[in-house]
Parts: structure tokens; C-alpha cells; sequence
């Protein structure tokens, strides 16, 4: 297994790289990442090219058997660069350029830069091509990012044009699509199409502009970085077959698509930075939804090794958490665990971003804490590389994540950690879970999960239908089928195309900025809810009641299937979960085990974290821990623990 750790050879001494190199290796340490944002390293000036930097570092790590993975330097194109292409700059959406002095400062549309990233991409690969100490590529750093896919700069309005053409071939086709007739907006020439800048209701809407326009410049957006990413890809199969990489974090792409370009899928995982807090739930959700990009392998390019943030810094983690989620992200079955970053930068942007060592070099709690992580995983290798059983797909679609990123319906309502609800109520109860697209062979899951799945194809509608059919079964959520796949609002009646399979009618509904109605069985609902007539389906729950006296689960037996409507929003969905996966048979049982103890079920054994900082204790059925063979096992705090079958 890779375990690495960001470095960056320019920052320090040369002196100093091989005291790094003997400290790595202590630990456990065989790879460093590198390059990415080293343009000006290697070309401090247009044409003046010398890699001698990063050849020597490479050399010299590789003396202590410590590999190299190469970053492409397009993250950050240097000053004489921008200076040569003045308008390189995205555009934000009240027309203001966003311009030099921090990284990924370009439009992705840019010829001029493209040209230029082919040029360096292909400058780096052919360099280090036939290099045996580099073991893989990372394209750039972190597309999309710093909310850098959106841009509104008139090469874009170009590009954007011409993608609809490509799309729809005929305006009239756009105007339909989009429905132009309201407010006049019907264009008659292709010069016409604008994209969606700033408007004078912006003020009190945030963004008043067609909803179809909106999607179809996501759309449009995400494919701009995908192509951008795909120029770089393609250069480095010409030149090398080396794995390629990228660390996919991006809000605003359809990282599913994405994914496609990569040989092995790349995440950087920060639980607690200055802009997160996140709970375990939603840490697991995160490695889950990056494992379910694609069937390859997962590589964690950058995981925290310590406190960080860029002005303020995000909470210190306790002594033990730094390991435990290396641990988590290994129960991944992940094939590389590189830390961010080896020793904290004393200049630039990240001073306050701590690494493994603080800006001293002295190695201390975290460098102990790290080591005593790689020897725990090493040691573990065998049982955490096991395939993870899957009874569950929680479905996560980014077409339906921008369209409620744009009209979320309540304030309030965002879709991410909607369906992140969803996902932490099945680690709590111990669900196998799998995060995936709409896209995944549904017959592989025995329940399947659609959050608010409110636009959805036809062929994808008639893949959910057989699957129920033929004995699946589906969750559905509020807001279930209300749009089609141009972003227009259904005239059918709610819940749409999953009307006959749900067996009910969404007879109304209520949105719930301002109130909070408590359930004391199931808990607090929020946000949104819905009123439930019954056409062919039943209550799940006699007592589970909606205000106006109807259902707030509903069940309907569909062909050899059952359709379950969740009608509401709520605080946490544990209760609900816990019945429906009783009744269709994926509940678990593996024992008492406290909701704070993540359980991750492999082939033959369980692997058990303890997030809370108290000691707990788990009662397991069926299962022993590796080292004492007993069912009953105390965990500290923070700790781990792996049990296999009896």
C-alpha cells in the first residue's frame, strides 16, 4: 500500500530533504506527491525550462526507497504567464475578473492557456516518462475547487453557445427546452444567448434567471472542466502508462463523469478545517461518495495530519482522531493514504495549514500519531482491503444536485447534506451503505434510496420501475419525480413518473422555514413535508401521522416490490430507516453496537471505530475480535478494533 505524504522540495533547503527522508521512512512513509504547483519551479521564465530541482529530490528520496507522484503545474500558472494572457481570468457573475495572486486562476475555456497546458503537460511527461521513481500522474490540483467552475467571461458565452447548439441543434429547440416565451425571453439568434450574470432581482433572489438556462450552464460548466481535465489526460497516455490520478472535490461537476478520465480516483479528506466540522457520518459519507465515482481504486491524495485553515484555524483534533480517520479512510479498502502536508509552510497562503511536523521540523505528538496510523493499517492490510458487503445504494445525482443548489424550495434546504441525513442514519444503525449515481446496477442492492430524486429521465424512471418489479425496493423522498429532465416543472401530478409505483397522489404540501413539528417515536421534522393520499398503497406506520391525519411513510406493493414515500424532511431519519430496513431485510445484525462506533462489514469480519471520546463497549453476535476471540469488546476512545466471523 501507498502511504505518502505532500512535499514540497522547493520550500526548504536542500540541506534539509534528506533529514525529511530519513524521518518519512521511520514512520512508514514510501511516497512523496510533488509538482503541482511547481510551474515556475521548472520554468521560472517563458521558455527558460529546468527540472534539476525536482530531479534531484526525486533522486534522493528514491535513495531511501520513498517513490513519487508528479503533479501537472497547471493549479497555478506563474506571474510572467498571467502577464502574457492579461484576460486568462475567470469572471464572476457581477462581471468582475478574478485575478492573480492566489492559484487556480484561469478560465478553463481560455485558448491561449489551454495551448499553454498543453505545451507544459506535455513538457513534464515526456521528462519524466521513463523515470521508474515516479509511479503516477495528478492532473492539476483540486479542479473546481474554490467554486472555480462557474465562469461568466464572454469566451464562455461563446462556448456556452456553441455546447447548445452541439445540445439542441436549432434555437427553437433551447427556446422550448427552456420555456423563453415567459418574460420575453425568446431568442432569435444565437448572439442573443447570454449566461447567467448577475440581473437586477438578483438582490432579493439570489439568482433570477430561467430555471433551464441555470441547469444548462451547470451542465455546460462541469463539461468545461471535464475537457480541460481530458486535454491533459490524453497528453499523458501518449507519453506514458503511468496511473493517473486527480483529487476530485468539486461542488459544481458531475464527478461521476469525471471520474472516466482516471485510473485511480483521488479525495482529500479534512474533517476539521476552517470552513468544516464534520461529524463521523459525514466524514464516511465523503470517502463513500468519492469510492462510488467509479469501480477503481481509491487514493486518498490528501489527508489531514493537523489542525488547518488558511486565516483561522478549524478545530484541533483531539489526540487519537488523526489516526482513527486514517483508519476510517482505510476501511475503504484504499490503495493509497498520503498525508497533507509533511512539515507546516513558515510563508504563503497555508502557514496555518499544520502538517506532520510544525514549522520547526522537530517531529512531536502528530508525527508519533501518524506513524502509529500506518503501523495499525499495515497491520490490518489483509482485513481492510476485503470488498465491503452492500445492501444499500444511497443515491447521490449531481443533475438533481444543481438543480436545488438554485431553487432549494425552502431556505434552508441544501441537498448535499440532505442526503448526508440519510447516509449518517444508516452508519448509526449499521446499514451497509453504498453512495452511488442513478446510473448503478439497482439489481446489485436490496434496498435503494432516492433523496429527492426531483428530476429524472425517462430511461432512468423505467430502470427504477422494472428493478422494483422484479423485487427490489425503493425509497422516495419529497419533491419525487416534480421536473423533467430540462428543468421544467412536471404537469403530471405529484409524484410524477413515480406515481403508479409509489401508489399515492402528493395531495399538498407545506414549507417549513420557520417551524419545527416534533415527533416523540421518530423525531423533530423539518424544513418540508408533505400530505400523502393514499391511492393503492397503505401506511407504513398506523401511528406515524401527519398533521392533516394522513401517512408520513407510505409502502405500496409494486410487481414482486415495495415502494416506501418518506413524506417529510426530518432532523435524522434513524427511526424511519430502521423500520423499512426491518421489513425488506437489510437491517443488521451484528450485535449492540453503540451508534458511535462506525461498523464497516467486510467479507469475513467487521471493522469497528470508536468516534466518541469515551470509552465503549460493543456486544457482538456471531463475530470475535482478532485478539482475544471475544464477542465483547472495549474500545477506547478513538480506537479500533477488527472482529471476524465465528
Amino acid at each position: 500500500m501507498i502511504f505518502g505524504a505532500d512535499y514540497y522540495p522547493e520550500h526548504w533547503p536542500e540541506e534539509r530533504w534528506r533529514e525529511d527522508a530519513v524521518l518519512m521512512k521511520r514512520i512508514g512513509i514510501n511516497t512523496i506527491r510533488i509538482g503541482e504547483f511547481g510551474w515556475s519551479v521548472i520554468e521560472r521564465k517563458e521558455g527558460e525550462i529546468d527540472f534539476s530541482l525536482y530531479d534531484r529530490a526525486i533522486s534522493l528520496f528514491a535513495e531511501y526507497g520513498i517513490q513519487t507522484i508528479m503533479g501537472t503545474p497547471t493549479a497555478t500558472p506563474p506571474a510572467w504567464l498571467c502577464q502574457k494572457y492579461p484576460d486568462i481570468y475567470m469572471m464572476n457573475r457581477h462581471g468582475d475578473m478574478r485575478g492573480y495572486g492566489s492559484r487556480r486562476h484561469y478560465c478553463y475555456n481560455h485558448k491561449g492557456y489551454q495551448k499553454e497546458t498543453e505545451r507544459v503537460v506535455k513538457m513534464v511527461a515526456r521528462h519524466y516518462s521513463h523515470n521508474d521513481n515516479i509511479i503516477a500522474w495528478q492532473v492539476d490540483n483540486e479542479l473546481g475547487c474554490e467554486d472555480d467552475v462557474l465562469c461568466y467571461c464572454d469566451r464562455c458565452r461563446k462556448a456556452f453557445t456553441d455546447w447548445l447548439k452541439r445540445k439542441y441543434g436549432t434555437l427553437e429547440r433551447v427556446n422550448e427546452a427552456w420555456g423563453t416565451v415567459f418574460w420575453s425571453q425568446t431568442y432569435t439568434e444565437w448572439e442573443q444567448i447570454i449566461v447567467p450574470k448577475d440581473t437586477v432581482v438578483d438582490g432579493y433572489t439570489g439568482n433570477g434567471h430561467n430555471p433551464g438556462l441555470m441547469q444548462d450552464f451547470k451542465r455546460f460548466s462541469s463539461d468545461s472542466m471535464y475537457g480541460y481535465a481530458k486535454l491533459q489526460t490524453e497528453i499523458l497516455r501518449e507519453e506514458s502508462n503511468k496511473i493517473i490520478t486527480h483529487n476530485m472535490v468539486s461542488e459544481q461537476s458531475d464527478n461521476y463523469r469525471l471520474a472516466e478520465l482516471f485510473d485511480a480516483i483521488g479525495y482529500d479528506a479534512y474533517p476539521y478545517s476552517e470552513w468544516d466540522y464534520n461529524s463521523p457520518g459525514r466524514i464516511g459519507f465523503l470517502y463513500d461518495l468519492s469510492r462510488g465515482y467509479a469501480d477503481k481504486p481509491l487514493w486518498i491524495l490528501e489527508q489531514q495530519s493537523g489542525p488547518c485553515g488558511w486565516n483561522v484555524l478549524g478545530e484541533t483534533p483531539k489526540s487519537g482522531q488523526l489516526k482513527l480517520w486514517s483508519q476510517q479512510a482505510a476501511s475503504r479498502g484504499i490503495e493509497a493514504l498520503i498525508y497533507f502536508r509533511w512539515r507546516t509552510c513558515p510563508f504563503g497562503a497555508e502557514q496555518y495549514w499544520y502538517g506532520i511536523l510544525d514549522h520547526d521540523g522537530v517531529p512531536g505528538k502528530r508525527y508519533q500519531e501518524i506513524g502509529q496510523a500506518i503501523s495499525s493499517i499495515q497491520e490490518n492490510e489483509e482485513y481492510l482491503r476485503l470488498p465491503e458487503k452492500k445492501k444499500v445504494l444511497l443515491v447521490y445525482d449531481y443533475d438533481n444536485k444543481f438543480c436545488h443548489d438554485e431553487q432549494p424550495h425552502v431556505r434552508g434546504f441544501v441537498y448535499k447534506e440532505e442526503v448526508v441525513r440519510y447516509y449518517e442514519a444508516l452508519r448509526r444503525i449499521h446499514v451497509p451503505v453504498r453512495v452511488g449515481s442513478l446510473a448503478e446496477n439497482l439489481d446489485a442492492y436490496e434496498l435503494v434510496i432516492l433523496p429527492f430524486i426531483s428530476m429524472i429521465g425517462k430511461e432512468d424512471a423505467e430502470r427504477i420501475s422494472r428493478y422494483v418489479k422484479n423485487g427490489g425496493n425503493i425509497i422516495l423522498t419529497p419533491f419525487s419525480g416534480q421536473r423533467r429532465i430540462n428543468n421544467q416543472i412536471t404537469t403530471e401530478i405529484l409524484p410524477g413518473v413515480f406515481r403508479n409505483m409509489s401508489g399515492v397522489t402528493v395531495a399538498s404540501f407545506h414549507a417549513m422555514e420557520r417551524e419545527i413539528i416534533p415527533y416523540e417515536e421518530i423525531g423533530n421534522m423539518q424544513l418540508w413535508r408533505e400530505e400523502l393520499k393514499l391511492d393503492n398503497a397503505e401506511s407504513f406506520r398506523k401511528n406515524w401521522i401527519s398533521p392533516e391525519g394522513g401517512p408520513l411513510v407510505s409502502e405500496n406493493r409494486y410487481g414482486n416490490g415495495r415502494v416506501f414515500y418518506i413524506s417529510c424532511c426530518m432532523e435524522a431519519y434513524d427511526r424511519m430507516l430502521q423500520e423499512i430496513c426491518r421489513e425488506t431485510g437489510t437491517a443488521s445484525g451484528y450485535g449492540d453496537i453503540p451508534e458511535c462506533v462506525e461498523c464497516i462489514e467486510k467479507s469475513n469480519c467487521l471493522i469497528l471505530m470508536n468516534h466518541s471520546g469515551e470509552k465503549q463497549q460493543v456486544l457482538l453476535k456471531g463475530y470475535r475480535d482478532i485478539r482475544n476471540e471475544k464477542s465483547s469488546i472495549i474500545m477506547e476512545e478513538y480506537g479500533f478494533a477488527v472482529a471476524v466471523r465465528n
